[in-house]
């Protein structure tokens, strides 16, 4: 048998031999759930608004598409004041939102806890620091010692980070 007929053999096995010794792109425990973290830090509504928006759009796929899936809304820093349900005493009272934005953002969390089961974590450095009380925070919102820590906890789980621009 010569060299040239050979190759062609040899270069079939090496490849079929390559794909059984790649690594497996899925992580350790994966559960086939598809997991996505929001960090909210800021402080614009309308931004707040488009990001319910985009957690709503990705959880109804999911939903329609019968997909499991564990979506996580991480809030921290200026983003506290949409998870408390009045801002009345706290620094964030100066700011106007529109009503129209109020009750979109309002009415949007609501739904994605109730309705499509998303989680609002609240970060607990963050209320020491502004000096709201926990028992100020919306009924469905759970809160997490850091949310610097959940993220990375979160991330290290498998989760897609995502923050609204």
């Amino acid at each position: 048998m010569t060299l040239k007929r050979l190759v062609p053999g040899f270069v079939l096995g090496f490849a079929l031999l390559g794909m059984l010794m790649l690594p497996s792109f899925s992580k350790a425990g994966d559960t086939g759930v598809q997991k996505a973290v929001y960090h909210v830090d800021f402080g614009n509504a309308k931004r707040m608004n488009a990001t319910l928006h985009n957690i709503y759009n990705l959880v109804n796929y999911y939903t329609v598409k019968n997909i499991d899936y564990d979506v996580r809304l991480v809030s921290n820093s200026a983003g506290v004041q949409f998870m408390i349900k009045n801002v009345k005493g706290t620094k964030f009272a100066g700011n106007k939102i529109p009503p129209k934005i109020a009750k979109s953002i309002a009415e949007m969390m609501q739904s994605l806890a109730d309705a499509y089961d998303v989680k609002f974590e609240q970060c607990n450095i963050t209320l020491q620091r502004t000096h709201i009380d926990k028992s100020r925070l919306k009924s469905f919102v759970n809160v997490v010692p850091s949310a610097q820590v959940r993220l990375v906890e979160l991330e290290g789980r498998g989760f897609a980070y995502i923050k609204v621009q």
